[in-house]
């Protein structure tokens, strides 16, 4: 099985800045539903450059300690330790 390598922090971000679902889901314009399985995610969702920008913007305004974040807030590379630089062998 593959270890999951880019990990998506949409829920840590959101916690960080006390920005509630709902309140993010206004937002974007979708409903609650959307934003919790974002938040829930594990793995980085498939999500467009513009949606990247929303989720962002949206963050930022609705943040309640006033502090900005870009894209590269919402993942965290992860290293495999188990192979050098993270690639497999036999490649």
């Amino acid at each position: 099985m593959a270890k999951i390598l880019i990990r998506w922090k949409l829920n840590e971000v959101m916690a960080r800045h006390r920005v509630k679902g709902k309140d993010l889901a206004n937002y974007l314009g979708i409903s609650a539903n959307a934003v919790s399985a974002l938040r829930k995610a594990v793995i980085m969702p498939e999500i467009g450059g513009q949606r990247w920008e929303q989720i962002c913007l949206g963050v930022n305004e609705l943040s309640s300690i006033g502090e900005a974040i870009t894209p590269l807030d919402l993942i965290e590379y992860v290293a495999d330790s188990h192979e050098p630089h993270g690639r497999q062998s036999g490649a």
